[in-house]
């Protein structure tokens, strides 16, 4: 407490001092919870944009196509160089885009050395000969680069914010810090 003759202009000063400290706790409080909520609406919002691409992404991997295909009567088509096609153009295989494709059923009927390969790893083998790999969908992959982009730009604004309200409170004089308490 200043003694009552150090006068108007000192204890004026010591007042502006102790709020100006105490204004600069309040805004970095304040600016920590608009932080925090502008950060989960952030996340929120990513994670409603991003769940129908990744949703469809895990439905498109953990589908049994060749299952599908035979539930609903349709049918796998296998690819094969047509120099190495067996039996009749038409009846067997038909021929698109420089190769000849087999229905499953014709396939093993006419290449019985492939009795023991299921039909996931012969269509995944053949298309490879052919020079047209599958490909293959990965969501975990996909959830990994959104849960970074959700998480990770906000961290960023925090160390950003924080790196500038440090650098900032650098430009204080020692003396207002130490009349605040």
């Amino acid at each position: 407490m200043p003694s009552p003759r150090a006068g108007l202009g000192s204890r004026i000063a010591e007042i502006a001092a102790a709020s100006t400290t105490k204004v600069s706790m309040n805004i970095r409080r304040g600016m920590f919870r608009l932080w925090l909520v502008l950060s989960i609406l952030f996340v929120i919002g990513v994670g409603v944009i991003s769940y129908g691409g990744i949703r469809e992404e895990f439905r498109i991997a953990y589908t049994d196509w060749d299952g599908l295909a035979e539930r609903y009567g349709g049918y796998s088509l296998y690819p094969v160089d047509c120099e190495k096609a067996r039996g009749t153009l038409g009846a067997d295989y038909s021929r698109d885009e420089g190769l000849c494709w087999y229905k499953t059923e014709d396939f093993r009927r006419l290449y019985p050395e492939y009795k023991d390969v299921s039909n996931r790893v012969l269509s995944e083998m053949l298309c490879a000969k052919a020079g047209q790999p599958l490909q293959h969908v990965h969501p975990w992959n996909q959830v990994m680069k959104t849960a970074g982009i959700a998480f990770g730009v906000p961290l960023a604004v925090l160390a950003v914010g924080w790196s500038f309200i440090w650098a900032i409170s650098g430009f204080r004089t020692h003396s207002h810090i130490g009349a605040s308490r």
